[in-house]
Order: structure tokens, then sequence, then C-alpha cells
């Protein structure tokens, strides 16, 4: 683009997936802006349930039975989700392979529940495992065991047992899928639960958290290292700690204030 030509107001806006070989130039001059997944078994949650519309989780289901199973399933399905996300900070306890789950496996999930739930008088069980564990999200998963895993975990969601109020995720029984109600309880539930999650949550050992801690330390000096200048060089010039320091003014700076989205 030749600068005297382009009015002042044209933006480019670009999606990519993560590359080792986007150009390097473009990241330099352009605003970055990334969508992580949320952190935590309660961060995860609240976003699923802050993303539903009422009208819609109002809607679902065509018979009594099915809306109250419904909306137990559903808690089940966003939990599920949430932990095997959360699992990947475990490392090997958690997944042999770092798999990248998406929303879009999530969404694709509800709304077979939705369907399924909706044109059945009794719930496909088998059907709905199928489907989440090994065609929706197995269809990531391609370690042996880690198949194997994630067919037994959709088993503690997709149950008869989940129906009952009294069924419970984990041992402490923290965590469960509220009683049928509006989509404001079950977002007040959601917001009660604990920041920080136990490893019992996910059916690991409390020396669990080692590890994610460990993992997570050694991730975070990785990327401080990987913005260490390279190679030798001679006297003179700015010191390493005078560059990061003028850089992290400079992007303190450029950053916007944050977006009103009323």
């Amino acid at each position: 683009l030749d600068p005297e030509t382009v009015a002042d107001t044209f933006r480019l806006w670009l999606s990519a997936m993560p590359s080792p070989i986007f150009p390097v130039a473009v990241l330099q001059n352009g605003a970055k802006m990334t969508v992580e997944p949320p952190k935590g078994l309660k961060s995860n949650l609240l976003r699923a349930y802050l993303s539903f519309e009422d009208d819609w989780f109002e809607s679902a289901g065509n018979t009594d039975a099915s809306r109250k199973a419904f909306r137990k399933m559903l808690f089940g399905l966003n939990f599920f989700h949430a932990l095997i996300q959360e699992r990947c900070n475990y490392g090997p306890l958690g997944w042999n392979i770092q798999y990248q789950f998406s929303e879009p496996d999530r969404q694709i999930c509800i709304s077979q529940l939705k369907i399924f739930l909706e044109e059945n008088a009794t719930i496909p069980y088998d059907a709905l495992r199928y489907t989440s564990s090994e065609a929706n999200y197995g269809g990531r998963v391609t370690d042996a065991h880690d198949r194997i895993t994630i067919s037994n975990i959709i088993t503690d969601y997709y149950c008869e047992d989940i129906l009952k109020d009294g069924y419970k995720f984990s041992e402490s029984g923290i965590y469960y899928a509220p009683s049928f109600g509006p989509l404001s309880s079950y977002v007040d539930y959601i917001k009660s639960l604990p920041i920080n999650q136990m490893p019992e949550a996910f059916g690991l050992h409390a020396n669990a958290n080692l590890s994610a801690a460990i993992k997570e330390g050694l991730g975070i000096l990785a990327t401080a290292n990987s913005m260490l200048p390279k190679g030798g060089g001679g006297g003179g010039g700015k010191s390493a700690d005078q560059i990061m320091a003028e850089l992290s003014c400079k992007y303190l700076h450029e950053i916007r204030p944050p977006f009103d989205t009323e």
C-alpha cells in the first residue's frame, strides 16, 4: 500500500491462526488482538452462560420433562467443555497431547442436545455420548489413551443421574447441575463457585497442582527468554532492559481505553 494514496481512515483487518511464517512486519506495525479461552472452570462456565439468550434458554424443550432434562444436561455439557480445556494445564496428567478444543465444538453439541431431546420420547444417552466424545470433541483427539479418557469423562455428565438434584460432579460436592430454574439462577450459582478449582474437580490427585504450576512457570520463562536479544554484540547502545522499558511504555501509551459494548 502506498501511504501517499491511502486514506488516513483506512484499516485492514486480518484474521489468522498462529503461524511461524506470518510476516513479522505486519505484527510490528499493527494492533494485535487475540481471543483466549477463559482460565478456570468458573470463568469458562460464566462465559458460556452469559452468551445464552433468555428466549432461547426458555424455549428449549417441547415438554416439561425435556425442558428439565435439557437444562440439567446443558450444564453438564458446559462443565464437560470447561473440564477438558482445563485438563490441558496439567500436562500429561490431563492429556497426552495438548488439544485445542474450541467454542464451535461446544455449540454443535448444544444444538445436538436440543434436537435429540425434542425429537425423542426417551433420552438417547448413548447417541449423545458418541456425538460429543467421538465425533465433535473426539475428532480432535488422536491419542488412543486420550480417546478412552474423554469417552469416560462424558459419561459423568450425559447420564441418568445428572437429572437428580443430589448428583455431584466431584467428591467435595461443590460442583453440580443446579435445580431447574431461569437462566439467572444458573449464572448466580456459577458466580458463587471458587475462582481457583482443586484438581479433584477433574478427577486428579491434589498433587497435580504442582505439575500445573511448573508447566505454567516454564511457559512464562520460555516466553520471556524468546524476547531476549539473540547473539553477541559490541559495546555502546542501549541495554536490553532499556529497550524493554521503552517498548513497554510505547505499548502502554498505544493501548486504547476499554470499549463500551453497551
